[in-house]
């Protein structure tokens, strides 16, 4: 199977042949190693290069470094407790778009494309009400989300995944003018230091192999050490361990601890992985997840 001729697949504005996007010549490598992947894949490919690609308005957050460096060595993060200054039609906007290229690529999946039209027409007639629902994404708290779409009669999970979609392009704006901030300043949780969320995996980066935690959200990088758990701080190597796959590929593994029993992934990655790219290579090492859980592992809450 292949990803290959899809020509409904490319979003407006978009000048670059879809061929040659890197985003999908790497979902393409991922379902040609993983066919079982495909459907997920297909979601990717209508989300993934739209976020990348849109157009919004960011206003700066007023921070000196002096600030930054406070914040981070009381262990909060840098977006915590500003006030974001967010265009809510821009977030619709984009919403609306999301949802209407997921109702087109659903295929034969009925449930799927009803869900997205369902979320598309409510934003549509204005029966939802996103900018009171942005705090929530921001501070990654969901239970309001999910009741305002229950009350509509929504997907919650899909709705819920679309609105934090729909923040990435924020966040990660946010974080190309914070994170410089944190560059020097120590940070030692499983929390990304910029907006909270907690890492989506680990690279290592580099000649050194020096281990980096990725945020999924906004796309930071920070470093952290080598052996310690990200969740309960763990650094007792006769309680840390590690699980590979199959034919034992030395690029990805899974951190495990035995003490708070979660997981963590890691790949190698000599430079970092384009914030675009981090859902990619977290759904191409999906099966790192399959055999943690398999394991008894899971993803718990990090210090």
């Amino acid at each position: 199977m292949s990803l290959e001729g899809r020509t409904d697949l490319k979003q407006p504005g978009d000048t670059e042949d879809p061929a040659e996007d890197p985003i999908l010549q790497r979902l393409r490598s991922v379902v040609k190693d993983n066919p079982d992947l495909m459907e997920a894949a297909r979601v990717y490919e209508v989300i993934l290069p739209a976020l990348r690609d849109a157009e919004i308005t960011v206003r700066p957050i007023s921070m000196t470094a002096a600030e930054a460096s406070a914040k981070l060595e009381r262990g909060v993060p840098l977006l915590h407790d500003v006030p974001l200054e967010i265009d809510d039609q821009e977030v619709c906007g984009l919403m609306m778009r999301l949802a209407s290229a997921l109702e087109r690529s659903a295929g034969q999946n009925t449930a799927h494309a009803d869900a997205a039209r369902s979320i598309r027409l409510a934003l549509d007639e204005g029966k939802l009400d996103v900018s009171s629902l942005l705090p929530d994404i921001a501070a990654g708290v969901s239970e309001g989300i999910s009741s305002a779409a229950q009350n509509l009669g929504l997907d919650s999970g899909m709705f819920r995944t679309l609105l934090s979609d729909a923040m990435e392009p924020f966040m990660r704006q946010w974080c190309r003018q914070l994170g410089p901030l944190a560059d020097g300043v120590p940070w030692d949780h499983g929390q990304c230091p910029v907006c909270g969320a907690a890492a989506t995996m680990a690279e290592l980066q580099g000649n050194n192999q020096a281990k980096h935690l990725r945020c999924g959200s906004c796309g930071a990088d920070w470093t952290f050490r080598r052996l310690r758990c990200l969740y309960c701080g763990n650094e007792d190597h006769q309680t840390l361990g590690l699980l590979y796959t199959e034919d034992h590929n030395d690029k990805m593994r899974v951190e495990v601890c035995d003490r708070c029993h979660g997981y963590l992934k890691v790949i190698t990655a000599f430079a970092p992985t384009p914030a675009e790219m981090l859902a990619v290579e977290d759904l191409a090492t999906l099966h790192l997840d399959y055999i943690a859980r398999g394991r008894g592992y899971s993803r718990v809450e990090a210090l």
